[in-house]
């Protein structure tokens, strides 16, 4: 057998990677559809939840974190600073790097998202699954992110 042969996936481990796929699809479709009808940005949704978890950050660090371009994040970014959703403010290490943070009002919208989001979450990922089950899933995609940071992707570019 040579190299080629031996890298393809057995029927088996083709199966599994079907059902990844088609479920993790089918999930963000349900994901987007819920936040959609609720006016709210997946995209959006990721850079708030990125930002909240930090007093303030840069750009190149939200798309790291987001596995996404610099570009798109900045585009993300510059909407919600003129929906006085974020605000852009100095590092206080080094004054020529620009960070960003959340607002007052920024804060209140947060809030409100993240109730849409733990509901879209508890309807399509929680009340489908077990408690057993559901911690699987941290596990598993702890796993699958700790063996992706040193990927060729892992700079956030694409």
């Amino acid at each position: 057998m040579n190299t080629e042969e031996s890298a393809r996936l057995s029927d088996a481990e083709l199966a599994v990677w079907s059902t990844f796929v088609d479920g993790g699809w089918a999930l963000m479709a349900e994901v987007t559809a819920g936040f959609n009808a609720a006016g709210v940005s997946v995209n959006d949704m990721r850079v708030l939840e990125i930002i909240a978890a930090r007093e303030s950050i840069g750009i190149s660090e939200i798309a790291a974190a987001m596995h996404a371009g610099v570009s798109t994040v900045s585009r993300v970014v510059a909407r919600l600073i003129d929906d006085d959703i974020l605000e852009r403010v100095h590092s206080r290490s080094d004054a020529r790097h620009r960070l960003v943070r959340l607002t007052d009002h920024g804060r209140d919208q947060l809030r409100i998202r993240l109730d849409i989001r733990d509901a879209v979450v508890r309807k399509h990922v929680i009340e489908v699954l077990t408690a057993e089950e559901f911690e699987s899933l941290r596990r598993i995609f702890g796993k699958i992110r700790d063996g992706s940071s040193s990927g060729p992707h892992a700079d956030g570019r694409g």
